[in-house]
Formats: structure tokens, C-alpha cells, sequence
């Protein structure tokens, strides 16, 4: 303050190198400001790299080891389905035999009884189709099946044929419907008859080719049901599949020894494994990181010092000059136009000098 009212000059020069050495700092600041962010950039660019290699080496790593489990995994089960299905195979030899071996004395009796009708059908100069078991169905029909086909064969011939033939004309009338009725009858109730009276003529033929039929038919449901019974048989001792079942049984451990081992290699991976590998990647890339940290640490500290300094040029140039100067007029061209006024003689004073310039309307 002294030196404000003894050599203002002096005192203008003196805030005018505070001010500059103020604006210095700030400028400083601002570039260091700039290097802070690079550096932390910088920084946390390579913290990223260093953890997306890890994340990346990691998964690697887990991958190539459930793959190495999985792949021998798949080969046993590739294994253990073949042998499964040798062993189904061995199985249905075996059911197929003991049906084949089982139902035989049947098979040989159907055989002899279809011989016997044969014969007894030529010996009496019946019709050839005597020996079928449709001939039968339709014409002496024998149990519920046999009369439900008969039913249905009736239905279609004299119901269902005639509709049918009736709506295939374009032009439809009753008259159409009757005839068509009177065809059907004629042609397939004339059959029917025809072969009911050839029947008459052979009864006893036609007799004994029932019964035959009957009992034919009698083994027929035997041999289905011991088929049946066969296959639903769950004790398979009698098909020798021991030595099948082993290879299973070894092929299904193998098959539980490698998950259990999966789990015991990933579970090691994890708790141990995991932690080398981050380790090892981390240490590496060590120094590289230490230089990036020390980079910021240095630009952030010499940052805080700016600062400081800025602070502290800023409290100074309040105290000694603004409140001399005034807040407007902390710059160096103000300070040079108030420099101006006192060199032209018109006051002595700074705080006139400063009026003078902030009102130069009354410098009268």
C-alpha cells in the first residue's frame, strides 16, 4: 500500500508482472489438465487391454478343457450306444428264436391242418376256394370278427356300392337308384346264392374245412399270445447277454469317471488355475503399468502444485492490487491506459487514475 501512494509507477509494474505471472500459472494449468487426462487414458486403456486379455485367455483355457472332457465324453458315449445297440440286436435274435422255437409244434400243426383241408377239399372235388378262410367269413362266418367282416362286406356290396355307383351319374333319378339296385342284387345276390348251393352240395367238405379253419385259427391266437408273453418277458438270462451288459457297465463308468474328472479339472481351474494365469499376466505387464501409473501420478501431482500456486497468486493479486485496481481492470492493457493517465499529469493517484478511466466523461 505504501508503495501505491509513494511510486504508483512501480506499483503498476508490479501488478502487471503479478498478473502475468498469474496468467502463466493458469495457462500452465490448463495444459497440464490436458496431460492429466492423456495419462489417464492412457492408463485405463491398458488396465482394459490387460483385463480383456485375461478375460479372452481365460475363456480359452476353460473352453480347451471342457473341450478335451467333452470330446472323450462323446467318443465313450459313441461307444456305449454301439454296444447298446448290439446288445438290442443280440436281445431280438434271442426273443425271435425263442418265439421261432416256442410256437413251432403251432406253426407245424397250421401247416398240416391246411394240408388236411387241402386234401379233403380235392378228395371231394370241392370248389379250390373251400380252402380259403374268406370263403369262409362270408358264407359260414364263425365268432364276433368273422360276422362284423361279413356285416361289412354286406354293407359295402349292397349299400354302399349301389350309393356310390348312383352319384357317379350326372344326371340322378329314382328310377336310376332302382335299377342300379336291381343290378347289384342280381349280380352279386346271384353269386352269393350260387356259391351258398355249391356249399349245400359239400356240406360235410364245407363242415370239416370249419373246424379245420376254427383250430387253425385257435393256433394262430396261441402263437400271438406266447409272441406277446415272449416279448414282454423282462427276465433275459435265457438270451446269454452277460458279456453285452459287462462291456456296458465298463463303457458307463469310463463315462462317470471323465465327468467326475471334467468337474475336478474345472473346479481346480477355477480356484487355482484362474488365479496363476491372472497372475502371470498381470506381472508381465507390470512395468508397463508402473510407468503408465507413475506418468499419471507425476502430471496429476504436478497439477495439485498448479494449483496451489494459482491459489495462492490469486489471494496476492486481491489483496495488493484488485482492491486498487478493481476486478475490471486486472489485465495488463487496463494497467497500461491507467499507467498513460498518471505519466500525462492528470492525477498522482491510482484510485483517481481508475476513475478517470472508468469515467472519462468527467475528466474535465
Amino acid at each position: 500500500m505504501g508503495m501505491e501512494i509513494e511510486n504508483p509507477q512501480a506499483f503498476l509494474e508490479d501488478a502487471k508482472n503479478a498478473i502475468a505471472e498469474y496468467q502463466n500459472i493458469c495457462n500452465q494449468i490448463s495444459t497440464q489438465i490436458e496431460t492429466e487426462r492423456q495419462a489417464s487414458v492412457a492408463l485405463d486403456e491398458f488396465r482394459k487391454s490387460i483385463q480383456d486379455k485375461i478375460d479372452k485367455t481365460l475363456k480359452q483355457r476353460s473352453e480347451e478343457l471342457t473341450e478335451t472332457h467333452d470330446k472323450q465324453i462323446s467318443q465313450v458315449e459313441v461307444s456305449l450306444r454301439k454296444k447298446q445297440a448290439e446288445r438290442e440286436r443280440a436281445r431280438e435274435e434271442g426273443v425271435k428264436g425263442r418265439i421261432k422255437n416256442e410256437t413251432e409244434p403251432r406253426r407245424i400243426e397250421i401247416t398240416e391242418l391246411k394240408r388236411q383241408l387241402a386234401a379233403i377239399v380235392k378228395k371231394d372235388n370241392a370248389p379250390f376256394f373251400f380252402k380259403w378262410p374268406i370263403f369262409y367269413t362270408l358264407f359260414h362266418p364263425s365268432g364276433i370278427a368273422e360276422f362284423i367282416c361279413f356285416l361289412a362286406v354286406f354293407i359295402i356290396l349292397f349299400a354302399l356300392l349301389p350309393f356310390g355307383a348312383y352319384f357317379l351319374i350326372p344326371e340322378r333319378k329314382i328310377l336310376y337308384l332302382v335299377g342300379i339296385y336291381l343290378v347289384d342284387i342280381i349280380l352279386f345276390g346271384g353269386i352269393y346264392v350260387a356259391i351258398m348251393n355249391l356249399s349245400g352240395r359239400h356240406a360235410d367238405t364245407v363242415r370239416q374245412g370249419r373246424d379245420i379253419i376254427n383250430r387253425i385259427k385257435t393256433n394262430k391266437k396261441i402263437i400271438k399270445k406266447l409272441e406277446h408273453s415272449i416279448r414282454k418277458d423282462s427276465d433275459e438270462a435265457v438270451y446269454n447277454l452277460v458279456s453285452y451288459d459287462d462291456e456296458i457297465a465298463k463303457l458307463q463308468q469310463q463315462r462317470s469317471d471323465i465327468i467326475s474328472q471334467k468337474q475336478s479339472a474345472q473346479n481346480n481351474f477355477d480356484t487355482v488355475t484362474r488365479n496363476i494365469i491372472i497372475d502371470e499376466i498381470e506381472t508381465a505387464n507390470k512395468p508397463k503399468m508402473d510407468e503408465l501409473q507413475q506418468a499419471f501420478t507425476v502430471a496429476t501431482n504436478l497439477k495439485t502444485s498448479l494449483e496451489s500456486q494459482e491459489r495462492e497468486l490469486a489471494l496476492r493479486l486481491s489483496q495488493n492490487y484488485e482492491q486498487y485496481l478493481g476486478k475490471n481492470h486486472m489485465n495488463a492493457e487496463d494497467i497500461d491506459k491507467i499507467r498513460e493517465i498518471l505519466e500525462t499529469g492528470g492525477t498522482t493517484s491510482i484510485i483517481d487514475a481508475v476513475t478517470k478511466l472508468d469515467h472519462p466523461e468527467k475528466e474535465q
